[in-house]
């Protein structure tokens, strides 16, 4: 049990604040004053109406409109209740979203409900409250003179109705007739089968009759609370449609007094008999293991779960899926919370509830966490007791114990007239829904309240708004003479990364909600930021098992802590993209008409553009305050006066802070600009072009998150990828792509660049040369195209220089295709990294190898081009047409040449790394020969003289005494013809006359040699 409520800060913050009183229409007071049996009350929150029975007249009242009012009196029976539930699939047309389910003491009719949320409504024409028709569906039971009490209905369309005679019926229905079904029949789901054959004065004693049910539709579940204050709990099945008791809790008080001594409601506080006000279902995503809530007319809220305590928790993780698959084992009352104090002026006050004011609730709502309770204050009015959690206090005390009790504000505001009805609302479709922030106020990044909650009473309907922290802050900031003393009181209590926090949320809005805060607000928060946001500093290590919560104690000396200011920017950016982050930003849908899969924008263009304003507050805010990172001249300490730091470990932590604020806005404008990107695809109905996408290439697109588009390798080559299947359908469609590309270098320049604009320019004039029907014309948009690709030839990929080649290629410019390679691979590599790595032998596990394999692709480009075009390149006026200022590239063109047997050409083409290229390589007899070969065709005689000599005396293989000679009378015979040539002189020539003398005297060694061994071979 718990029972402790917090003071907020200021004092005389209240939960809920009333938005606006909106009185009920004079026509409808009329209407009451007809009156002369019976009236009821309630609202619709899913249409934005308030229903009103005056007798056998309903009503049904647009609040939004305040003055539209529905009135249907088609049947002259009084109304006893009302209910709005779900259709059956299949049974009404499209246009019916909700069914009206109406009992009269003769029977209970259904009404088809058409809800256009987006349509004007009634005669004043605000229309804020969207457009409701009624529709007859000739679908009815007879009730048997049966009040039913209460209705309600699953979200598969059953539809469950409680007797005043302890019955619970179900209303079946179907589209038609069927041989033995009835459209529509009425089934008594509590009585037994011997019943139907026993007179009525007879029977025995009715059952205890229901007073109100709710449905689980998660759990598969409905509970029924009875006159007698208990709780009937009833499985529905798996699949929905069964319908079976599971357990019946008859001592509810007995339980909560056991588990709270201080719980002093019914006979355990010797007062009035214990009662349920209401009942309100716990959704899986607030809880795994609490199921129902219920309100007392204390105050009191009991927790009520269907979970055995081991399997809370140890198997919570696991529950969600065994709970609507199994009849649940258990209904346990688990935890009971005592109403708050509202006379106390200090907080835990549970151990003075003696004294407490006693509530006395008539109706109550529970939701996400706020409990709003109706309580009366008097004859003519009410008082709506609101209690939500203290979001701080509980983080604060999560991270000291993992299982805090439960800590809440609490506060009372008065309303005109009796409560009949409260009821959250979504301001944008008037549905019930949870907040966007969930159970975590501080989690909210909007400005406006997200949380709305409707009032009916017999006075009107108020439209009350949940306060958050954030309100709390701009509240106290609002304050005429606002004081250090109160900013301190609430940093203390939220911490200074929240605080900052909270205030990224009232700066980063639209110039019109700045405008409509005043100046003392922003100003105010902005002062926050600067004066009470902290410095970085370090921080000295835990010691090993004193680390709690989020701490981590480290070993190896002091760490830096971020300022308050910077984590709370953080947390502020977190929580702007938390909504789309995890979130599929692409999806495979099968298209009605041909059952075709593409590819479809997975998130909402509502959502994307709500985040991007966000985003684009924060980055609009940093950019006009260049100080957020303090410089040297403010000198603000990272230590206290008195630490022992030196002035390079303060320049250490603002370098560290200043280099993780440049990562996080870089982070929002990545997201800002996906967004922009995600939109346009939109705009460009992606599920339309997206059909051209290769089937594999769109599986691989699928069921992307946001987060990997933004922050991946993959997410970045996927937006690629999506650009070019919307380039090439805007070619395919003959629509230049200027358009598109300013868009995207404008809005997406992180994803787009200018280096992609002038690509997919460059690819359109292409395409266009393709289909030019002048040849000249094709020339020129080839040529524009080639200029194009030069001048971004260091982005393009290996595979992108391959493609755009081939095209090339089919327009007959074979001259782009060495041009456009040969530069591609000049500009991958501008330290010539490559020639290096081919140079040192091309060692294993070297960082070099990827560019020398890019450089090998492109020039893999032009060497299967002169392979495709033998016939007509194998000339050395051809090949000198090639750039030959690339050695490597050279290379791998003499290398082709030498396979192909073109060694003449070789020498033909007097290129500039020939002689490089024969001494680099592996020396062989073969490359010798084509060394020497290649001096003598240059006049180089002297250096081929110099190679046979080496052949002539070198320990290759395949050289037998006969060559050698050759090799060394080759030698003395070029030696000579250098000699001739030379001019200036003996002394020049003199030292190569001597080793020509000593190549003659071996020469003549080497024929004796010789002419020896043929006179042995003869003898023998």
């Amino acid at each position: 049990s718990s029972g402790e409520y917090e003071l907020a800060i200021p004092s005389d913050w209240q939960v809920v604040t009333k938005q606006r009183h909106i009185q009920l229409p004079d026509a409808l007071f009329e209407q009451y004053d007809l009156l002369e049996c019976r009236c009821f009350m309630g609202l619709f929150p899913e249409i934005k109406r308030a229903w009103i029975t005056v007798d056998h007249r309903l009503f049904l009242w647009n609040y939004e409109d305040e003055s539209d009012f529905y009135s249907f009196e088609d049947q002259e029976q009084i109304i006893v209740s009302v209910a709005l539930v779900k259709p059956k699939a299949g049974v009404f047309v499209d246009t019916i979203k909700h069914v009206l389910v109406v009992a009269t003491p003769l029977e209970v009719f259904l009404l088809g409900v058409g809800y256009d949320a987006g349509k004007l409504a009634g005669m004043r024409g605000s229309g804020s409250g969207g457009e409701v028709t009624l529709f007859a569906t000739q679908i009815s039971v007879p009730a048997d003179g049966v009040a039913m009490t209460s209705i309600c209905g699953t979200s598969d369309g059953r539809v469950f109705m409680s007797g005043n005679d302890g019955s619970l019926y179900e209303f079946s229905y179907q589209s038609e007739d069927g041989w033995l079904t009835k459209k529509a029949k009425k089934i008594n789901l509590t009585s037994t089968f011997a019943s139907y054959f026993v007179p009525t004065f007879l029977s025995a004693k009715h059952d205890m009759a229901a007073l109100s049910m709710v449905v689980d539709d998660e759990r598969r579940l409905l509970y029924v609370l009875l006159q007698d204050a208990s709780v009937k709990v009833f499985w529905l099945g798996a699949d929905g449609s069964k319908f079976l008791l599971a357990h019946h809790h008859k001592s509810i008080a007995t339980s909560a007094a056991m588990l709270c001594a201080q719980f002093l409601e019914g006979a355990a506080g010797g007062g009035a008999a214990f009662e349920i006000a209401s009942m309100h279902v716990i959704p899986l995503s607030e809880s795994r293991t609490l199921s129902l809530v219920a309100i007392t007319s204390g105050g009191s809220r009991l927790y009520f779960s269907p979970v055995r305590r081991t399997q809370r928790y140890y198997e919570a993780n696991s529950l969600p899926a065994q709970l609507a698959e199994h009849q649940p084992e258990v209904f346990d009352l688990v935890h009971v919370r005592l109403p708050p104090d509202l006379q106390s002026t200090t907080p835990r006050s549970m151990q003075s509830f003696a004294s407490r004011q006693i509530l006395n609730v008539h109706t109550g709502f529970y939701r996400n966490g706020t409990a709003l309770l109706a309580h009366t204050w008097n004859e003519d009015h009410d008082s709506i007791v609101g209690a939500a959690p203290a979001c701080a206090q509980i983080q604060a005390r999560m991270v000291r114990q993992p299982r805090a009790m439960l800590s809440e504000y609490a506060s009372s505001a008065r309303v005109e007239g009796r409560t009949w009805a409260i009821a959250e609302i979504d301001s944008a479709s008037g549905a019930e829904g949870p907040s966007p922030a969930g159970l975590n106020d501080l989690a909210s990044v909007s400005i406006a309240p997200t949380r709305s909650f409707a009032v009916l009473t017999n006075a009107g309907v108020i439209i009350l708004e949940k306060q958050r922290p954030v309100d709390m802050l701009r509240a106290l900031l609002a304050r005429p003479a606002l004081q250090d003393l109160q900013l301190h009181e609430f940093i203390s209590v939220y911490g200074q990364a929240e605080t900052c926090a909270m205030c990224f949320t009232i700066l980063c809005v639209d110039d019109y909600s700045l405008h409509a805060m005043g100046m003392q607000v922003p100003n105010a928060a902005r002062r926050i930021l600067f004066e009470y946001g902290g410095v970085p500093h370090y921080v000295e290590p835990l010691a090993p098992g004193f680390a709690t919560g989020g701490d981590v104690a480290v070993a190896n000396g002091p760490r830096i802590e971020l300022s308050g200011r910077h984590n709370g920017l953080a947390k502020y950016l977190a929580r702007a993209l938390q909504p789309v982050w995890s979130r599929p930003a692409t999806l495979t849908k099968t298209e009605e008409r041909g059952g075709d899969s593409r590819l479809h924008i997975g998130i909402p263009t509502t959502d994307l553009v709500e985040v991007q304003e966000r985003l684009r507050g924060l980055q609009r805010f940093l950019n006009n305050n260049q100080r957020f990172v303090p410089d040297q001249l403010n000198q603000m300490p990272v230590q206290p006066a008195d630490s022992s730091r030196p002035s390079a470990d303060v320049a250490t932590c603002w370098n560290a802070e200043s280099s993780s604020l440049a990562a996080l806005y870089e982070l929002s404008v990545r997201a800002s600009e996906v967004i922009s990107f995600l939109c346009l695809l939109s705009d460009f109905n992606l599920h339309v072009f997206s059909d051209s996408i290769p089937e594999a290439q769109r599986k691989s697109l699928s069921g992307l998150l946001f987060s990997q588009l933004v922050a991946s390798e993959a997410g970045r080559l996927a937006c690629k990828e999506l650009i070019l299947a919307l380039i090439n359908s805007q070619l395919k469609q003959r629509v230049s792509i200027d358009s598109v590309s300013d868009v995207l270098s404008k809005s997406c320049s992180s994803i787009f660049s200018a280096s992609d604009t002038s690509l997919y320019k460059a690819l359109e004039y292409l395409k266009l040369a393709a289909e030019a029907e002048e040849g000249a014309e094709a020339v020129a948009l080839a040529n524009e195209a080639l200029s194009l690709f030069t001048g971004i030839s260091s982005t393009l990929t290996a595979k992108q220089v391959r493609d755009i080649c081939q095209q090339f290629e089919a327009l007959g410019q074979y001259t782009a295709v060495a041009s456009l390679s040969l530069a591609c691979a000049s500009e991958s590599d501008p330290n010539n990294e490559a020639l290096a790595y081919w140079s040192d032998g091309k060692p294993a596990d070297d960082a070099r190898a990827s560019i020398y394999d890019k450089r090998m692709e492109c020039y893999k480009c032009v060497i299967e081009l002169l392979d495709k075009r033998r016939a007509s390149v194998l000339n050395a006026k051809s090949l000198a047409q090639l750039p030959n200022n690339d050695a490597l590239f050279q290379f791998e063109l003499y290398d082709w040449l030498v396979n192909n047997d073109q060694t003449a050409l070789l020498f033909q083409m007097r290129a500039p790394f020939v002689e490089k290229y024969l001494s680099l390589e592996a020396c062989t007899l073969e490359k010798c020969d084509m060394l020497w070969h290649f001096y003598i065709h240059e006049n180089q005689f002297g250096k081929a003289s110099v190679v046979q000599r080496e052949l002539a005396s070198s320990s290759l293989e395949g050289i037998d005494l006969t060559r050698r000679i050759e090799y060394l009378s080759l030698s003395i015979s070029n030696g000579k013809i250098a000699i001739d040539m030379v001019r200036g002189g003996q002394t020049r020539v003199q030292p190569a006359r001597e080793l020509l003398s000593e190549e003659e005297e071996i020469n003549e060694l080497a024929t004796l040699l010789r002419e020896s061994e043929d006179q042995l071979e003869i003898a023998q």
